[in-house]
């Protein structure tokens, strides 16, 4: 087949790694806050710019061609070496004041991450530091592809990857989010309630505490609706559709209409790491974990 220029960007590679990262088109619009119709037709343009098929349409599924396997192990690289060419490129107009990428799950949003982060700019001023909310999956394929450069994720057994260290900088109970003037709760009260949830695809770690939780507690939560972002679920909660479940540590960060109650009886906890690639660090980002560690009373150590 003879060669013919193509018409592709960076935008077409991220549309078509997003459907494969969330696990189909409607996720994937979900994620990026865009409407589905504009994802389905970049992704069927770009299979149609490279001739095969990245992704086998089933009636509820969505699967990743063979073609498509290596081509969006391709696309991966070639967004990373994007982002760290813009990244050098900001550099070299700040000379070595330096910049940083930070990426974040939306559990990880608290006082702690943002009275760090405060406490780090006072000291170093000219250090452009960027923030990223993002699922712990996400972060972790970012970090180890050079997209981010640290990611404040879920520590959990099932976030792991030999390529990335990871160091615990707080640990928070997890309580009931409700809306503002509910009275305190028990477990018990909640067995008849609905709750609303994150979807398994963007929150499979958490899910997976709180379903370990739960089965301790006895307790089964009625699962009215998912959804797959944090603020969604937020305001669901405030409009009365149900309840979810939240690190305390973020109740600085909840809307004025909704407030997070402890459960005494919810055995929960969730600690939140900081993560970086061992084969990326460099001394800016030792010197930015060393105030998170320092925070938290640890040493930040290489492991």
């Amino acid at each position: 087949m003879q060669n013919k220029p193509s018409s592709l960007g960076i935008r077409h590679l991220r549309y078509a790694l997003a459907v494969a990262d969330a696990g189909g088109f409607r996720a994937a619009a979900e994620m990026l806050n865009i409407a589905q119709p504009a994802i389905s037709k970049t992704v069927r343009d770009t299979e149609e710019d490279m001739g095969f098929e990245i992704f086998v349409r089933g009636t509820k599924t969505v699967e990743i061609s063979e073609n498509g396997k290596r081509f969006l192990d391709d696309a991966r690289q070639t967004v990373a070496q994007f982002e760290r060419t813009i990244r050098g490129s900001r550099r070299n107009a700040v000379g070595d004041r330096g910049h940083i990428i930070i990426g974040y799950s939306a559990l990880a949003t608290s006082t702690q991450l943002s009275d760090g982060l405060e406490t780090f700019q006072a000291l170093y001023p000219g250090v452009q530091v960027e923030m990223h909310v993002m699922s712990t999956d996400t972060m972790m394929r970012n970090i180890k592809t050079g997209a981010i450069d640290l990611g404040f994720l879920m520590a959990h057994d099932t976030v792991r990857d030999p390529g990335i260290s990871q160091r615990v900088v707080w640990t928070s109970p997890i309580g009931l989010v409700a809306p503002h003037d509910t009275a305190d709760m028990t477990l018990d009260a909640l067995r008849a309630a609905p709750f609303i949830m994150g979807v398994r695809e963007n929150w499979r770690a958490y899910r997976a505490l709180l379903d370990d939780a739960f089965e301790e507690a006895g307790f089964t939560p009625i699962i009215e609706d998912e959804a797959w972002d944090i603020h969604v679920i937020l305001q669901r909660v405030a409009d009365g559709r149900g309840y979810t479940f939240h690190p305390i540590t973020a109740e600085s960060a909840m809307p004025r209409a909704l407030r997070i109650l402890p459960l005494e009886e919810l055995d929960a906890e969730l600690s939140i790491a900081i993560a970086w690639s061992a084969a990326a660090d460099t001394s800016l980002l030792r010197m930015f974990r060393a105030q998170y560690a320092s925070q938290a009373g640890v040493t930040d150590r290489q492991p």
